[in-house]
Order: structure tokens, then sequence, then C-alpha cells
């Protein structure tokens, strides 16, 4: 102990370079961990907005032309069956799907008249469903779409699980939506 605290000693402390690198990568790692899993949480969140924003274009061009009711045994379709088909859409990179989608459909006047508010989205975590307008319209009626899927995040706390909203289970949510003019079926 007495060499340690000696002057001889101390010098040679500082002097000794064993375990610096250690010590840099103890600072560095957290900070190359998170911008690596915020990059990896960027990529599966786009993949998955794309794939909603994809099976609504679909399922909204079916809904207008009125070729959405084939498969459906009375001619007719309900939500549960838009939500079905936009799930089917989606394919496996949202988990769960049928319990964390909302498809709202709601006939409007004019593309100047669109729904206010924002989206009322499903959380499996709740045991109650959001009450959302299904109106799909008439023939040449202006019909609103919007769909709203809740998912959780790897990280939560980086990147843009900071900037997205989220429901009162601290899920997040993905909304898209689209606006088309119902052809005379």
């Amino acid at each position: 102990m007495k060499t340690l605290l000696s002057g001889c000693g101390l010098k040679r402390l500082l002097r000794d370079r064993n375990g610096v690198t250690a010590i840099e990568f103890a600072f560095i790692a957290p900070v190359f961990f998170a911008m690596i899993f915020s990059l990896f949480e960027a990529g599966l969140l786009f993949t998955r907005m794309a794939m909603v924003d994809n099976a609504v274009s679909v399922i909204s061009k079916e809904v207008y032309t009125g070729t959405v009711s084939k498969g459906v045994e009375d001619g007719t379709y309900s939500q549960e069956d838009i939500e079905k088909a936009v799930c089917a859409e989606t394919g496996s990179v949202i988990r769960n799907c049928e319990n964390e989608i909302t498809v709202e459909l709601t006939e409007i006047s004019s593309l100047s008249s669109l729904p206010e508010g924002d989206a009322a989205c499903r959380d499996s975590s709740l045991a109650l469903s959001p009450a959302v307008t299904f109106n799909p319209g008439a023939a040449n009626s202006i019909v609103f779409m919007r769909v709203c899927v809740t998912v959780n995040l790897i990280t939560p706390g980086l990147g843009l699980g900071l900037n997205l909203t989220k429901t009162g289970t601290r899920r997040y949510q993905l909304v898209s939506s689209t606006a088309f003019l119902n052809e005379p079926f």
C-alpha cells in the first residue's frame, strides 16, 4: 500500500495503459448499439407502414368497385371482412393483426369535408374496441377510408419511437387513409 501511494507507484499507475480499450468501449458501445437498434426499428416500422399503405390501396379498390363482396356468402361485407382482407394483404409483418386493426369507412359529401379528429385505434391489451363509422357508401358516393394498426416497438425510447403517436397502453399507431369515389356497381 505504501508503494502505491508513493510518488513512484502513482506515476507507474498513471502510465499503465492496460484496460484503456475496455473503458473506451464502455463509453462508445451504448451509443453504437442504440444507433443499430434504432436503424433496425426504423426499417421494420417503414416495412410495416408500406405494407399497411399497400393493403389500404388494394382493399379500397375492391370497396369502390364492389368486388370486395366476392367470397362473402350473402354478397354484403362487414367491418370484420374488411379487417380480415387488410390483414391478409399485409402478410405477416404485423403480428396478431386482426386484434390490432381498426377500419373506418365514412361517406363524405366532398373531399374538403374529411372527418376531423384522430383515428380510433384498437388495442388488444384492452378488452374494448373503439366505435368507428363503417359506411361503405352507395354508388357514386365519396368514401373516406382510414385504417389504424397498433404495434409494439423494440426500442420505444430511441429514434422514431419518441415521435410516434401512442395509445393509452404505450403502444404505437400506424395510420393509413385514402378517399375514393364509388363506382356505379
